[in-house]
């Protein structure tokens, strides 16, 4: 008898997983406090792993797959070529047009000098947030008082913070086209002009005494737009660029944040208005610098600005997660005043209304969430950008799941008024425990198979998705259920009538105060003067009345072609996909860092910069491969002849016989090459193997370096030139993407190996996501649908209606990828991650409505609208709470949250349409009828 679902009270064609479900469901209407506690120590367990969750954001951790040469590359440069500054870079367009006008550029002065002016109290910052748990030695870098030239300021105290460049301060602009002694009062926009045309037409390094000051940059590169006539005088300009070399020292890679820099670019952006209050706080300001206005920032009244510096991307990332866990609470908000509505509002009935479980539902939303970011952190997993999304994904399939259990609790007290609590609970999981299975299992696999993704940011998603939604279908059957049966037990005996009399005394008459049936509820319905009595279910009646119009002999052919043509779209949008990702489409549009990155590309795009490698080869050793290298590089058609700069070619223009030397001879002019053109500033073109031959060239002495013969035979085994790809082969994912791999392998051909010489580029990190995401999204899509077929076939165990739920499934992402196109999103890693969480949402649509056709009676359109009026409701509520979440992220400004929008929202349209229409139509027509008798109907209206 306890496998035997007749005698249990099961119809008679329930499976073995209905019958287990019905068993533990007896269990936990007999013991729901102690699955309750058990409940809040699985929560306890699993979000422990929080106090250990660390955060990855570096792109070469995130897009990079697993494996890619590039992380061995990353690992070479970060430790033979450290980076030892950073650039604060800016773009200022004038509002007149006139970049170069006398007002403007004596206003770009102004501002110039006032960042300039910013006096770093490093003394204070450390006092102020260094950790006592680490050594004094480490601060040591950032004590004192810090300017970025100190060379600008009288007192000897201070000291710069400024990276050198040739031995001075690096600072790019048209400011540096002028002399410290030009007179500037006297400058008219004529006058202006003359000089600068001067000073373009000078020789390189040579003093020009109309701007009182020496030639040692060409002003294309701090003028956008430059225009010069044929006479080659300049005439004007669009836009300015001003930058900031600073250092970064050893320490600023610990534990510890720099302070020193992040104090200073918190003033310079404030001065420059990238921000509407200043981000250091009140307690900060004016004591770790020498800011003396309010905290609001206004910025240049001629120019508009936009910047990039150190400090930006952490400050525009905090208010994205800031966002975005606010958008989180107003969904939240949306949706459980939505479940409210739906599942029971006290309103309608203050014994049977199900408020409670609402809060129950809302707060297994919210922790499922946690305990899976805890869970995935006890096995090493990193939080990263998009674990946003899991909240979202929780609160969709969480919901869902209330909705499921709730309606079949309901339906069930409805068809069995005589059955005792233990067995109203043991038959809702009986068949509404099994779609929640389905849907959770399926989703949880196609998770936990997308964790094999070679993409670290899809597969630590992937976990973190996996476990969260494992911890929703655990929390559901344990917590939800039995406060569900607490539930049942409340209403058995009558209690809460006499809470909502007491709650609903000012707004009307509330006749709720005995037990009554659930058939017959009693309550104000919130209105004064209004009762609430017999029978409602204007959802349940609406679906299926739409059921009944759609399965008459027309409403099937209108049906058929309806959705036979929006499977056209789909497939024609889908031919038309393509794969297209940049890095800065992840910053907000209306931020200064995205205007910045537009800024800079309209007016300063020439192509893409980097940096040609060689490592682990003996210059000497390899001097054919030098040669070769060198004359690929200028004559490589993706580089700009012009940008090519390295090292081989002036060394061999001023040193004959270099091919012919013997080792000795050839290092010994390649040293004296070495320490007359390179200064002690920013890294060099090549690295010695031995530390003395790397000492630092005094100004103006290169005598001051000196190597030991017996060290100059080590020789150079590591070498650094740079180049840049021309703009139309680095503009467009594809397209840049295949620029780098050729590349990479014509170096490759040269040297034999991808590690012995590369390109290399920061950006090039996120460029690699490209050549595998395609393949990574057909391989996770894949396999998540091996994962339906077998799950659904295993739990419906029908193949007819089995076969239609996955092809409905199926069909509902060919259409949302394909339909995708025409609202301009294309193939990357968040469009991967975000079709994976698309497959779970389609399932659950369309898995519901089959599994309970599989268990209902009579002819196949009656089945149709069984499902449909059973299960329909839940799905409705599902898709109108997932469209309740996304809606506030609608109208975010962020690419990610963008592309989430549109994504989840076509796909709710199109797998809502499918579950509630074109499924119940399909059953209807090849489900087959089902006219045995049984003892329980289970969809009976």
């Amino acid at each position: 008898a306890d496998s035997d679902p007749v005698a249990m009270g099961l119809d008679d064609h329930h499976g073995k997983l209905e019958v287990m479900l019905y068993k533990y469901g007896l269990q936990v209407a007999r013991r729901p406090w102690m699955f309750i506690a058990l409940s809040i120590v699985l929560i306890g367990a699993s979000a422990s792993g929080l106090a250990t969750f660390e955060d990855e954001i570096r792109p070469y951790n995130l897009w990079v797959p697993s494996g890619a040469i590039s992380l061995d590359q990353v690992a070479y440069i970060e430790e033979t070529w450290p980076a030892d500054g950073t650039l604060a870079m800016s773009v200022w367009a004038p509002k007149d047009g006139k970049a170069l006008g006398a007002d403007n550029l004596r206003e770009l002065r102004s501002y110039d000098q006032q960042i300039r002016g910013i006096v770093v109290n490093g003394d204070a910052v450390v006092a102020d947030k260094r950790n006592q748990d680490e050594p004094d030695n480490i601060y040591a870098p950032f004590s004192g008082s810090w300017v970025f030239d100190a060379s600008d300021h009288d007192s000897a105290t201070v000291k710069s913070r400024c990276a050198t460049r040739g031995g001075r301060c690096d600072a790019q602009s048209i400011l540096g086209a002028f002399g410290p002694d030009y007179d500037w009062a006297a400058a008219d926009d004529a006058k202006i002009l003359r000089d600068l045309s001067a000073f373009h037409k000078a020789a390189e390094d040579a003093i020009v005494p109309e701007t009182m000051s020496r030639k040692t940059f060409d002003l294309q590169r701090v003028v956008a737009q430059l225009t010069i006539n044929d006479a080659g005088d300049v005439t004007g300009g669009r836009a300015l660029w001003l930058a900031y070399g600073l250092q970064q020292r050893e320490a600023d890679f610990g534990e510890f944040e720099d302070g020193v820099n992040t104090a200073w670019d918190a003033d310079a952006l404030c001065l420059m208005g990238m921000e509407e209050t200043h981000r250091l706080a009140d307690e900060f300001r004016g004591k770790h610098t020498n800011w003396a206005g309010s905290a609001s920032c206004t910025g240049p009244q001629r120019f508009d600005v936009s910047a990039l510096y150190s400090r930006s991307l952490d400050d525009l990332f905090g208010d994205v997660i800031s966002s975005d866990l606010t958008s989180f609470f107003i969904a939240v908000a949306l949706v459980i005043t939505y479940m409210f509505v739906m599942i029971g509002p006290p309103g309608r009935d203050s014994v049977h209304g199900m408020i409670n479980l609402g809060l129950v539902a809302s707060a297994i939303v919210g922790v499922s969430g946690i305990c899976g970011f805890g869970l995935a952190s006890h096995i090493g997993v990193k939080n990263n950008p998009l674990g946003g999304f899991i909240r979202f994904l929780v609160l969709g399939l969480g919901v869902d799941d209330a909705f499921v259990i709730t309606a079949e609790f309901v339906r069930h007290k409805k068809n069995k008024k005589t059955a005792s609590n233990e067995e109203l609970i043991g038959d809702t999981l009986a068949t509404g425990g099994g779609s929640v299975f389905l849907t959770s299992f399926t989703d949880a696999a196609a998770f936990g198979i997308g964790a094999s993704s070679q993409l670290p940011a899809l597969r630590d998603f992937c976990i973190m998705a996996a476990f969260a939604v494992a911890m929703t279908w655990i929390l559901m059957m344990t917590l939800f259920i039995a406060s569900v049966a607490l539930h049942g037990r409340r209403t058995a005996a009558g209690e809460g009538a006499q809470v909502y009399d007491t709650c609903c005394l000012p707004i009307g008459a509330c006749t709720a105060k005995q037990v009554h049936d659930i058939d017959e509820p009693q309550g104000c319905c919130m209105l004064p003067g209004t009762g609430c009595t017999g029978r409602m279910e204007p959802l349940p009646d609406a679906l299926e009345a739409a059921a009944r119009v759609v399965l008459t002999t027309p409403g099937k052919i209108g049906t058929i072609a309806i959705f036979l043509g929006v499977l056209v779209l789909g497939v024609i949008g889908l031919t038309q996909l393509y794969v297209d990702w940049k890095l800065e489409w992840y910053f907000p549009d209306d931020s200064y860092v995205a205007s910045f990155l537009d800024d800079n590309e309209r007016f300063f795009a020439s192509g893409t910069s980097y940096n040609i490698h060689t490592a682990h080869s003996d210059v000497y050793d390899r001097r054919e491969q030098f040669q070769e290298l060198d004359e690929s590089c200028h004559s490589w058609k993706f580089n700009r002849p012009s940008s090519v700069s390295f090292f081989w070619r002036d060394f061999v223009g001023k040193t004959p016989g270099v091919m012919t030397m013997q080792r000795e001879e050839f290092y010994s002019n390649l040293f004296q090459y070495y320490k007359q053109n390179t200064g002690c500033g920013m890294p060099g073109v090549m690295r010695w193997e031995a530390e003395k031959c790397e000492q630092c060239v005094e100004e103006g002495n290169p005598e001051s370096r000196q190597c030991p013969p017996a060290d100059l035979l080590k020789g150079v085994r590591h070498t650094r030139g740079s180049a840049t790809f021309k703009l139309e082969f680095s503009n467009e994912g594809q397209r840049r993407y295949d620029t780098l791999t050729q590349t990479r392998d014509e170096m490759k051909r040269i040297f034999g190996s991808e590690l012995e010489a590369f390109p290399f580029s920061s950006s090039f990190t996120s460029w690699e996501e490209v050549g595998i995401i395609e393949g990574e999204l057909l391989r996770n899509l894949l396999f998540a649908g091996v994962v339906i077929i077998v799950v659904v076939f295993g739990v419906i165990q029908d193949v007819k209606v089995s076969l239609c739920t996955v092809v409905s499934t199926c069909l509902v992402i060919v259409e949302t990828a394909g339909c995708l196109y025409f609202w301009d999103v294309t193939i990357s890693g968040m469009f991967t991650i975000i079709m994976v969480v698309c497959v779970g949402l389609a399932v659950d649509y369309a898995a519901h409505i089959g599994h309970c056709f599989k268990h209902s009676y009579g002819t196949a359109e009656e089945r149709a609208i069984q499902a449909v009026r059973t299960l329909g409701p839940s799905v409705f509520n599902a898709v109108i709470s997932t469209l309740l979440a996304i809606l506030v992220v609608g109208f975010s400004k962020s690419f990610v949250f963008e592309l989430f929008f549109r994504i989840l929202c076509v796909l709710c349209i199109i797998g809502g349409t499918h579950g509630l229409w074109l499924l119940p139509v399909v059953l209807s027509i090849v489900g087959g009828d089902n006219v045995k008798a049984s003892k329980v109907d289970v969809a009976a209206p």
